[in-house]
């Protein structure tokens, strides 16, 4: 009998562990429109997000799945960055190193680069590094 009692707290155990995994997982789906809804609940400056993209990046095979172009009007006309939402960690990982080694590309210089899950910010160099972390505590926050 304990035996039995033994074995059907372990598949109790089990099947819980399992139900946490799978609520987590739908949680986690967030969306770009999710991030950009943060962002301005925060009180942070995005206007006009939009699903398209520079020409430079189009020409380029950057692997993500969604993205949003974000203006941020405090930094002059046409200035903010971009929301990538990736499937793959790789992709995601080429295109942040893309963003924070100067020299490497001169699309995009000295910009900001953030990454956390499969999620990638990245903002013009005419942010101060104080505002774009007001950003990634908000990405940090999610």
């Amino acid at each position: 009998m304990r035996k039995y009692i033994g074995w059907v707290f372990v598949l109790g155990l089990i099947l819980s562990i399992t139900a946490a995994c799978s609520s987590n997982e739908s949680e986690s789906a967030i969306t770009l429109d999710d991030i950009v809804t943060e962002f301005q609940e925060a009180g942070l400056k995005v206007e006009t997000p939009t699903q398209t993209i520079s020409e430079e990046h189009a020409l380029a095979n950057l692997g993500f799945k969604d993205v949003q172009r974000i203006l941020v009007p405090a930094l002059g006309e046409g200035e903010g960055g971009y929301l990538f939402l990736f499937e793959d960690k790789t992709d995601l990982e080429k295109l942040k190193d893309f963003y924070e080694e100067p020299g490497k590309s001169t699309l995009m210089p000295n910009s900001h680069a953030y990454a956390q899950d499969n999620i990638l910010l990245q903002m013009s160099d005419q942010m101060s590094q104080t505002e774009f972390d007001r950003y990634v505590e908000v990405i940090k926050g999610l």
